[in-house]
């Protein structure tokens, strides 16, 4: 009964795209990881690498997946991992304490403090009292502490797991707690926080004070590389958000932009001669962004550079398998689909070969088009291959006119028709969704991980891990 149990799974594997993820595994892996999983998972975690996609919805896998399959003919490392005898697995419940779609202050409150907080609070309960972070926790057990992001490294997720902010939005002061708590690697975007303006009208320059305190500081990818040695690391790559992959990868203006996957490995650099161990949280947090612009070639691109990511992580927990590793999302975004197309949904495979047509992001359009003012047919045909039509110029046009928050709006009225035929890919929203969300976790304190639990259940095993919260606490 049980080879034949073996064998079904298999031909699901084989069906699903996942058949052969295990031979993808280093030589012996699956062997050795058997004969020592289970105590590793048992021990201290020395260090904690957390790390997350913001906005991650299930059917943005499937996208990814059906187009890594097709165009590389592997399937995502995000999906291998289900291959992994050393596996614990848990879905989340996202709901925050005043809504059951969560925003990502919140999500990353819940893991980072143990409660449920009000949506947009960082690190403060329902009553208005502080919540110490788990970084303040893990600097006070004598570990370095790191923070990763492709967005503004002040924006929330970050932010949630070393800082106090009744309000999100308050990044210039989430910038100046980084440096009084001493969080050692910062990696990311959102320079304009890091010199901030004063009710006098002074200028206080936070880059200098950050050198001050024995920060190298980076600005582009080879500086990064020349100052990942370094024991405390601060590096901002751009003035907001760091641009998304997909543009960077097709605009030269942005070559010397480190992508997330470089961040991680400098990040690292610097944190592993720590005596007592780090915690590291990574972040892909442009998934979110592209979820909420219904942008499809922005997300493709985006989670594929978060997934990345994941063999780095192995390898290191590999070699140093006194780290506990987390991998996971915080909540969905969009609902994005990759949905059936044409007669018997033939369609929708060719359509994973048109999604290559798309080059640059919406954000990127919207940025030339703010530089002018003025709606150009010939960057949508760039960006997209699509030739626009005077009835699509002018809708977009008056959104830039009526000074529109969010130009992703406009071009989705104008061009998502067209979109959706040429990719197949479909959405829900603009917004948030309360899907469970993945959470995968290997090596010390991973057995304590249930098969279901709420966000906030996270900090105590977290805790527990490190050896910080006693076991039944």
């Amino acid at each position: 009964m049980q080879s034949k149990t073996k064998s079904k799974r298999r031909e699901f594997l084989k069906l699903t795209g996942l058949a052969g993820a295990a031979s993808l595994l280093p030589a012996g892996y699956v062997q050795a990881s058997a004969g020592r999983s289970a105590l590793a998972s048992k021990g201290q975690a020395k260090n904690i690498i957390f790390l997350v996609v913001d906005g991650l919805s299930h059917g943005t896998l499937g996208l990814a997946n059906q187009w890594k399959l097709r165009q590389h003919q592997t399937s995502l490392h995000w999906l291998q991992l289900l291959e992994r005898p050393d596996l614990n697995r848990s879905l989340q419940d996202t709901a925050s304490a005043d809504s059951p779609v969560t925003d990502s202050a919140a999500a990353a409150t819940a893991w980072a403090a143990g409660q449920r907080v009000l949506n947009g609070a960082l690190n403060y309960d329902v009553q208005g009292q502080a919540l110490k972070p788990i970084l303040s926790y893990a600097k006070e057990a004598g570990k370095r502490t790191g923070l990763v992001s492709t967005c503004r490294i002040t924006h929330a997720t970050p932010a949630g797991f070393a800082t106090n902010a009744k309000n999100r939005w308050m990044e210039d002061l989430i910038a100046r707690q980084y440096l009084e708590r001493g969080v050692d690697v910062l990696l990311g975007g959102g320079t304009r926080h890091f010199t901030q303006e004063q009710e006098d009208g002074s200028v206080v320059d936070y880059l200098a004070r950050f050198q001050e305190q024995g920060y190298a500081l980076a600005t582009d990818r080879e500086s990064l590389k020349a100052a990942a040695h370094n024991e405390r690391l601060l590096g901002l790559f751009s003035q907001s958000h760091v641009p998304f992959a997909l543009d960077r990868k097709n605009d030269q203006s942005y070559a010397k932009t480190p992508g997330l996957a470089e961040m991680f490995e400098a990040s690292l650099t610097s944190l592993s001669g720590a005596e007592n161990g780090f915690f590291l949280q990574v972040e892909a947090g442009r998934v979110d962004h592209a979820g909420h612009a219904n942008d499809a070639g922005a997300i493709l691109h985006e989670y594929l550079e978060f997934d990345d990511c994941i063999p780095i992580a192995l390898d290191y927990i590999e070699k140093h398998p006194d780290t506990l590793l987390i991998v996971t999302t915080d909540h969905g975004t969009g609902g994005c689909q990759l949905d059936g197309q044409g007669e018997s949904y033939l369609g929708s495979g060719p359509a994973l070969d048109r999604i290559n047509r798309l080059k640059y992001s919406f954000e990127w359009l919207e940025t030339r088009f703010r530089a002018t003012g003025q709606f150009n047919a010939s960057d949508v045909t760039l960006a997209t291959g699509i030739q626009p039509t005077a009835e699509q110029a002018a809708i977009v046009q008056k959104g830039l006119d009526d000074g529109m928050m969010y130009l992703s709006i406009a071009l989705i009225e104008a061009f998502g028709r067209q979109l959706n035929e040429l990719t197949a890919v479909g959405w829900s929203s603009s917004e948030h969704t309360a899907e469970c969300a993945d959470l995968f976790a290997f090596g010390p304190g991973a057995h304590r991980v249930p098969g279901y639990m709420k966000n906030s259940e996270l900090f105590g095993i977290m805790m527990q891990a490190m050896g910080i919260l006693p076991v039944g606490k």
